[in-house]
């Protein structure tokens, strides 16, 4: 990082009124500049915002002009001079009302971390001024460090920023300015300041205002945010509030002191003010309404009419009868389900997660990434739209609150993100990626390939002696899928059915070796490669022809598209009789090179010069300049009882003939030659699985106590300690110790014996993992598609049902009853089936999330091959 010159300290804060349409810099009145330090200005007892009184006003009648228990209140006007005030001596009482003190309790812990990972003339953005107490902390980490700082706060009311910069004191490195406005102001005028503009953009959302919208709600805005304004490093820090305890929620909302209720009635004196009527709304004909809906993580405040009533405005008559709720705030709690849920969504990835000592409450860091893979959606729809089922809720006497999320789903962000989660219905999405997935595969290529692996000095090497060097596989990547579409005239429609040039390089780089480990000259059939480093094309070439290749592929696809787009419908598919069969070839490439991508990978990682990935933040280990050195494994993990079945599926039905087969009316999801036909195992006896894979600490107490001195590949030793490889360099073993371990079979094998149990087989594994998804047991959220770029600690308190590493089994590769070699690839399953080959299932931190997700994917590698991202668990 480098460092500029001293400035002199900032003796003032200047405040930018963005609320005109205007994109040019603000000047004259727009910008205010303020000499430090003032005394706290003087403030009008209503709030001066974004909105004038007029359209407040008219907000208020229009909301509460509605039947019985659909009234609202709009939330903000709880926040005039009076509710500030209150608000603020709300979040001093830490006995009840814990999110403040808990928030700082984080910052005060972390705020080095997080200012170690700004960029030197980077710039900070804050969603809502608040009080500022906590940005105090995060500036003065900052200015510690001596990284100049450009802060921005963002607010509707501008003597809340007033007083908010005001007390913020002097920097010497830090920058301040408020920007006046809402969020839908902000974010295109940050959009068109700083994108594109080499400044790295890092945004704060405390106090957990992320729960104040729906989560569907807070996503959309996320995504808008991540979409308008993120790019590749870019970071975002946001305060998320856990599902607590009921009852510790409930006082946190409706204290001892009664401030809380005077916080939100005073919300009622606004409103007459707003309006211009001393008693429009008689507070004294009102009660505060606090509760905390378990079922939906969710708290909600409203005003109770404790008698009939009406309000009046210019001959404007709103009755309000007895009992009535009229809806004002809600505030959503969060499990770590919901929060990957909102940042998968909004096209982020977390970074860190950190809680406050006594564990009540979140700062996650997130960011944007150089690409980002659909993963778990499933779930994300499932979360952010939950089904209207009555039985999974618990109804309150509103509207508001009962139907919020169909409510959500009026606004077209919210319709938009929805589609975008599901996919586009005029696409078959579950058995061809789109264009979308296919550019975010070749940015993660690229990512691998071109900043990870340095060109000028990498190429040629051989980290994995069973291996081709690594520029085979740049040019095997574009080779195979132009070879395909080729072979199969899977672009005949566009006239297109020869080799891409130069045709030689589909010689070269069309199949790659896989050797046996115990005679290397046994190996099927592959591509005669150069055995002389100047005798490969050159990288610039071999550049120019994936260019090429790719090109031709999005011809096609952009083809389909625009038929999917006039048939508005998956039935242009049909439209012509190759088409299905075509689309597998397609597929079958993208699956082809997504699997090729965790291959390279782990062939990096065997090499001393492997580049961290770009635009991808460090890990929190890499930045402490000291290194907790204690190794205290986990406990064994426990098990689960997994009972006898009369049956059990494996597989599915999908044969390569269906695709000429136009009776069908839907498109199959299309699986390897080894996933197919779907087979019924029966009579399948119980047996008891842990709940978690072996641990890098288990398997290192294991070998000192074997007195064992052969590490697994995915470790080395340095200066006398071991550390586990990374794509960011050796992780010391205190860091990974309970991140599980990767190993070949042979190693797996040994441990289970000396644990005196076993592997599970392929169909303990499948059954193990049906069990775990289908019971309401609580989970570890899958690590796969690069969630991370390595594995993460698993605990002995969740499931642990797929990700980290995939999981060996006991079970041979081979063929089974019904198993036909594919017509497409003959050799993709059928070379291996030589005995030496291991069932091997599930997922890494690397895999495709179209592979790991699919529940009937079947891989395999050598009992003794050492380097991939494989663990175990036992089974009894």
């Amino acid at each position: 990082m480098s460092y500029r010159a001293p400035s002199p300290p900032s003796t003032g804060y200047s405040i930018i009124d963005i609320r005109t349409n205007s994109s040019s810099d603000a000047k004259g009145n727009d910008k205010i500049k303020v000499s430090r330090p003032p005394s706290p200005p003087h403030s009008s007892d209503t709030s001066e915002d974004a909105f004038n009184d007029s359209d407040l006003a008219g907000t208020i009648l229009n909301s509460l002009d509605k039947p019985v228990n659909q009234k609202t209140i709009p939330t903000y006007i709880l926040y005039d001079k009076r509710g500030l005030q209150l608000f603020d001596q709300i979040t001093y009482l830490d006995d009840e009302y814990y999110l403040t003190k808990a928030e700082l309790d984080i910052l005060e812990r972390k705020s080095d971390e997080f200012a170690e990972r700004l960029q030197d003339g980077s710039v900070l953005f804050e969603l809502g001024a608040g009080a500022l107490r906590k940005t105090q902390v995060i500036l003065h980490a900052i200015e510690k460090k001596g990284i100049r700082v450009t802060y921005y706060a963002l607010d509707l009311d501008q003597h809340e920023l007033d007083r908010s910069l005001a007390s913020l004191g002097e920097f010497q490195y830090v920058q301040l300015f408020g920007l006046l406005g809402t969020y839908d102001q902000g974010i295109p005028w940050i959009s068109q300041k700083f994108t594109s503009k080499g400044i790295q953009k890092n945004f704060l959302w405390l106090g957990s205002s992320v729960g104040n919208q729906t989560r569907c709600q807070s996503a959309a805005f996320l995504k808008r945010l991540q979409r308008m304004c993120a790019e590749p490093g870019d970071l975002f820090v946001i305060g998320f509030d856990k599902r607590n305890d009921p009852g510790k929620i409930k006082r946190a909302y409706d204290d001892s002191q009664g401030i809380t209720r005077e916080f939100i009635m005073n919300g009622l004196d606004h409103v007459n003010l707003i309006m211009g009527q001393e008693k429009f709304i008689d507070r004294n004909e009102f009660a505060y309404d606090s509760a905390y809906q378990v079922k939906q993580g969710r708290h909600v405040a409203h005003y109770r009419a404790l008698v009939d009533t009406a309000v009046c405005h210019d001959g404007r008559e709103i009755k309000i009868q007895k009992d009535e709720l009229i809806h004002v705030e809600h505030s959503h709690k969060y499990s770590m389900s919901e929060i990957d849920s909102i940042l998968g969504a909004a096209g982020l990835d977390m970074v860190d997660c950190w809680t406050d000592t006594k564990d009540q409450y979140r700062l996650v860091l997130a960011e944007s990434r150089p690409f980002k893979f659909n993963r778990n959606m499933s779930v994300i729809r499932e979360i952010l739209f939950p089904p209207n089922v009555t039985d999974d809720k618990e109804s309150i006497n509103c509207f508001h609150c009962n139907n919020s999320e169909e409510l959500a789903f009026n606004e077209p962000e919210i319709e938009d993100l929805y589609l975008s989660l599901s996919g586009p219905k005029i696409w078959p999405n579950e058995s061809l990626p789109t264009v979308h997935e296919w550019r975010e595969l070749w940015d993660s290529w690229d990512l691998v390939t071109q900043r990870m692996l340095n060109h000028r000095t990498m190429l040629f090497e051989k980290p994995i002696a069973l291996r081709h060097p690594f520029i085979f596989y740049l040019g095997h990547i574009p080779g195979f899928l132009d070879i395909q579409l080729s072979r199969h005239q899977v672009d005949k429609e566009l006239g297109e059915t020869g080799l891409t040039k130069p045709e030689c390089f589909a010689d070269i780089f069309e199949r790659g070796i896989d050797p046996d480990m115990e005679d290397p000259t046994q190996c099927h059939p592959h591509s005669e490669v150069p055995t002389e480093d100047d005798k490969w094309p050159s990288i610039e070439s071999i550049m120019t022809y994936q260019k090429n290749v790719r090109e031709r592929l999005m011809r096609l696809l952009n083809h389909w598209e625009s038929e999917a787009l006039a048939a508005q419908s998956t039935s242009w598919i049909d439209s012509k009789p190759e088409r299905r069969r075509n689309a597998r070839i397609v597929w079958m490439c993208f699956e082809h090179e997504a699997m090729h991508l965790e291959t390279l990978l782990y062939m990096l990682m065997q090499s001393p010069n492997i580049l961290p990935p770009e635009g991808v933040s460090l890990p929190s280990w890499k930045l402490l300049s000291k290194q907790e050195k204690d190794i205290a494994p986990l406990s064994d993990a426990p098990t689960l009882n997994i009972p006898a079945a009369d049956a059990v599926k494996l597989g599915c039905d999908d044969s390569e003939t269906a695709d000429i087969d136009q009776s069908s009316e839907k498109i199959q999801v299309f699986g390897w030659d080894n996933e197919s036909p779907q087979r019924i195992i029966e009579n399948a006896s119980s047996f008891e699985i842990q709940t978690r894979q072996v641990t890098n600490g288990e398997y290192l107490a294991y070998l000192q106590r074997a007195n064992l001195s052969t590490i697994p590949a995915s470790w080395l030793k340095k200066d006398g300690q071991i550390y586990v490889r990374t794509v960011f360099g050796p992780c010391p073993m205190s860091v990974a110790q309970n991140w599980p371990v990767q190993v070949s079979y042979n190693e797996a094998d040994g441990y289970a014996k000396a644990k005196q149990a076993r592997l599970p087989t392929e169909v303990e594994m499948v059954r193990f993992r049906q069990f775990a998804c289908s019971h309401n047991l609580p989970k570890k959220v899958p690590n796969i598609g690069f969630k991370d770029w390595t594995p993460t600690a698993v605990n002995n308190k969740e499931v642990q049902f797929l990700g980290d590493n995939w999981e060996w089994t006991e079970t041979i590769w081979d063929k089974y009853e019904g198993f036909q070699a594919s017509t497409i690839y003959p050799g993709y399953s059928a070379d291996f089936f030589d005995g030496k080959h291991r069932v091997v299932l599930g997922g890494s931190w690397a895999t495709h999330p179209r592979i790991s997700e699919r529940t009937t994917f079947r891989n395999w590698y050598q009992s003794g091959y050492p380097y991939v991202f494989s663990g175990f668990r036992l089974c009894f």
